[in-house]
């Protein structure tokens, strides 16, 4: 239970701490969310999250922003599925969307799903905007954070403890 707690507290405290540059902490978030936004337990969802482990971003901002974009995924599936509705019905996607679901792989993707292709569509456009202002804000603030989060006893705490040896402090 303790140690759940300390790799939490490490994983929080490493966005802000971690040898990484702005630039993938702002992409880690970007994908992230496009994570959260989309529903899980389709191949679509199991694609964005090999990238997110894959490209060079920061894993932890990454998760993070997956989770607070789950439960905030919850609020967007109405507009979600206005929007894929939108798409699945139109009449110039309807010939292309009937031929790719013959295809083998397809239909795991849930991408005939109006919510699944709603979220996607959703993460897409945000992604950018999610990446910008993640970019501004850590350019900006990450090592006045760092330094606030260094002079607290749990960032010491947790260089100490058996588990973070790997992670240190700026």
């Amino acid at each position: 239970m303790i140690s759940l707690l300390f790799r939490s507290l490490r994983s929080i405290v490493s966005i802000f701490t971690a040898a990484g540059s702005p630039r993938q902490l702002a992409f880690g978030i970007a994908l992230g969310a496009m994570i959260g936004l989309v529903p899980k337990g389709n191949l679509t969802a199991a694609v964005l999250s090999i990238l997110l482990l894959t490209l060079r971003v920061n894993l932890a901002a990454g998760v993070a922003a997956a989770l607070l974009f789950s439960w905030l995924g919850a609020w967007t599936d109405p507009l979600a599925h206005c929007i894929g509705s939108a798409i699945l019905t139109h009449s110039s996607v309807q010939p292309i969307g009937a031929r790719l679901v013959d295809l083998p792989v397809v239909p795991w993707t849930a991408l005939n799903n109006t919510v699944v292709l709603g979220n996607l569509v959703l993460g897409l456009v945000l992604f950018y905007p999610v990446y910008w202002l993640s970019y501004v804000f850590f350019e900006r603030h990450r090592d006045r954070v760092a330094e606030k989060l260094e002079k607290y006893k749990v960032a010491i705490v947790l260089e100490k403890t058996e588990p973070a040896t790997q992670w240190r402090l700026r």
